[in-house]
């Protein structure tokens, strides 16, 4: 009898280890980085708190169906990341295969203290592996709280950002130079401009219009390094940096009106509307910044000049008011994933995304890849054949077809089990009335 039940313990534990495998569970997190390629949203970096570091690369797969609030994370590497690093900015390649890692807080992994002997990192995804480019040209120096795009010549655009020169009390001064890296020299080029230079500023967002177009959104500015404290960016006053005669402009929108605010998220439609959503106001504790009205706007870049709207139902099933969170769009959904949540002031959990439909302007809770690939948007994930991606996803069918094989013998060995320890109780109970059976009294041995 106790063979049985051993066998029963081992398959358990199998079962077990096979579902740590495949179905990670993350920690909660803000100012991470997201990023997708080949329908795989990848996940990394960030704030846990004060004294809590993570490394790991894990995803979520946009290949299938799942409900917000049932999702299944996979694990690529606990230890892959080079640094600790949050409040940076990650970059994907021209041709889907590279992510340009660069700036934030960062950390030595084994010794926890600020290292930013290296500002830039490169994950190669086809062979799953980090390291440290030779970077030649203009010396950039270390900043945070920035964000950056690439343009259709493999160039990214860095602009301004915070540089904490005091790590203790974290206190610095804003930037607003541009620095570009063309990532086919791997030179870095402090670009030189004097004509209508935007005002220092930080925690913004950007996106990259068709036309070449760079628009930032949002942040705090410094008008002076000698000011105390910095202000919130009128929201309405867009920045604009043409990339193709690399000037500044500047564009007042109209529309609905708008909460100034920072820590947002904003993403590019196919049709050229921005959708910002979430943030907080300006304060000079955590503990005193507020949530921000409203959650979610559009910007329309097709007017002249661009218009803020709200749409009628973006408060119907809306999220929670959050901050340092990331938005993704793929296809007709735009993901929220982590944040700090301004409601409860406790982190976004790890086992919920938020799903916003662009098409029907609408929160949802099902996410469906054949109802997105319907519609095709301007971060549409390019489709490729990556080596490293079939051997993961064939080990990932081979782990979960073996969990199917061990759970469908678990059955029938547990109705066989169950069958003989019946007729052996039957038999018992037959030849001695006395002993009084009760129905799963042997279920704490599976334990």
């Amino acid at each position: 009898m106790h063979l049985p039940f051993n066998l029963l313990k081992f398959i358990f534990c199998i079962l077990l280890f096979i579902n740590l495998i495949l179905c990670y569970d993350p920690p909660k997190r803000r100012f991470h980085n997201s990023l997708i390629i080949d329908d795989r949203l990848l996940i990394f970096s960030g704030v846990l708190n004060a004294s809590t570091h993570t490394f790991e690369l894990f995803y979520l797969d946009l290949s299938t169906s799942f409900e917000n609030n049932k999702l299944t994370w996979t694990l690529i590497n606990e230890k892959s990341l080079p640094v600790y690093t949050s409040r940076s900015t990650a970059i994907l390649s021209l041709d889907n295969s590279t992510i340009y890692l660069y700036g934030g807080l960062m950390r030595n992994k084994d010794t926890y203290d600020y290292d930013f002997s290296n500002l830039v990192y490169t994950y190669n995804y086809p062979t799953s592996t980090w390291s440290t480019p030779k970077l030649g040209g203009d010396t950039v120096p270390i900043r945070q709280n920035i964000k950056g795009v690439i343009d259709n010549s493999g160039i990214i655009y860095i602009f301004g950002g915070y540089n904490a020169t005091n790590l203790t009390s974290n206190k610095g001064h804003l930037y607003n130079d541009m620095n570009i890296l063309n990532t086919v020299l791997n030179t870095w080029t402090t670009l030189s401009i004097s004509g209508n230079l935007p005002i220092r500023c930080a925690h913004y967002t950007v996106n990259i219009l068709p036309n070449g177009n760079i628009v930032y959104i949002g942040g705090v500015e410094d008008v002076s390094d000698y000011t105390v404290g910095f202000t919130l960016v009128n929201i309405n006053q867009i920045k604009l940096f043409d990339t193709n005669t690399y000037e500044w402009s500047q564009m007042n929108a109209t529309g609905d009106k708008i909460d100034s605010r920072l820590s947002f998220t904003s993403v590019l439609t196919p049709d050229g509307y921005i959708i910002i959503f979430g943030g907080s106001t300006y304060a000079t504790t955590n503990a005193d910044i507020s949530s921000v009205n409203p959650k979610l706007a559009m910007l329309n870049t097709n007017k002249n000049p661009f218009e803020w709207s709200i749409p009628s139902n973006s408060e119907v099933n809306s999220p929670p008011s959050i901050y340092g969170h990331t938005a993704n769009l793929y296809y007709d959904h735009m993901i929220i994933t982590f944040g700090f949540n301004l409601d409860t002031r406790l982190y976004s959990s790890s086992g919920q995304v938020y799903l916003y439909n662009i098409k029907s302007n609408e929160w949802v809770t099902t996410f469906s890849p054949t109802e997105n690939k319907s519609t095709t948007t301007t971060d549409k994930p390019i489709k490729t054949t990556l080596p490293a991606k079939k051997s993961k996803a064939l080990a990932i069918g081979l782990g979960t077809a073996i969990g199917v094989a061990v759970l469908i013998s678990f059955i029938f060995i547990a109705i066989f089990v169950f069958r003989r320890i019946k007729t052996k109780r039957a038999n018992q109970s037959w030849q001695n009335k006395d002993i009084l059976e009760i129905p799963g009294d042997n279920q704490n041995e599976l334990y």
